[in-house]
């Protein structure tokens, strides 16, 4: 009886232990680029939750904005906009890719990814159009956190060449209050 009891103990300090590692595991964005993988460390992550009042050229809608910082060492810089009608947070299902501006008849939700590519003192960047295609996909709404998967052929902004192939993403961030 005596053993059974430490079993038992060991097993639900187990489950607990795994439980909190995995409320913890804190924000992160990875995939992989014309087969290179890319693993950006929380610490260069940042969010941020914006009202955005619309007008007759832009939906009402709230920006719930998930980025590399600029002060990071990464020299492919990833930012994902996900719009969300007004005062809501995301929720879980695929979303459709739209332009750099979210234009009053975009569908809503919807996502907005802009990438940048810094080479020694040249930049490129690269954005999401409502042509786009792969897939963005939120499989998971808990606990103030959204975790999720996606996929895109990512054009050079302002041109329709060169795109990059980004594949196997995967990402996790807060959601923050609304400003």
């Amino acid at each position: 009886m005596k053993h059974l009891l430490k079993i038992a103990f060991t097993f639900l300090a187990a489950t607990l232990f795994t439980a909190a590692t995995a409320q913890s595991t804190g924000a992160f964005l990875k995939f992989d680029l014309d087969g290179k993988h890319i693993s950006v460390p929380a610490n260069e992550l940042g969010t941020y939750n914006n009202f955005v009042s619309g007008d007759e050229g832009q939906k009402t809608n709230n920006e719930h904005a998930f980025y590399t910082n600029s002060s990071g060492k990464q020299a492919y810089k990833l930012d994902i906009m996900i719009h969300t009608p007004a005062h809501a947070n995301p929720v879980v299902g695929k979303l459709p890719f739209v332009g750099t501006i979210y234009k009053t008849k975009d569908p809503a939700p919807a996502v907005y990814l802009y990438m940048e590519h810094t080479v020694g003192a040249e930049r490129n960047t690269y954005c999401s159009t409502t042509n786009s295609t792969g897939y963005f996909e939120i499989t998971k709404v808990a606990a103030g956190w959204v975790e999720g998967k996606f996929e895109i052929n990512i054009a050079k902004q302002f041109e329709d060449q060169p795109v990059l192939h980004i594949t196997n993403g995967s990402f996790r961030f807060k959601i923050d209050k609304e400003m």
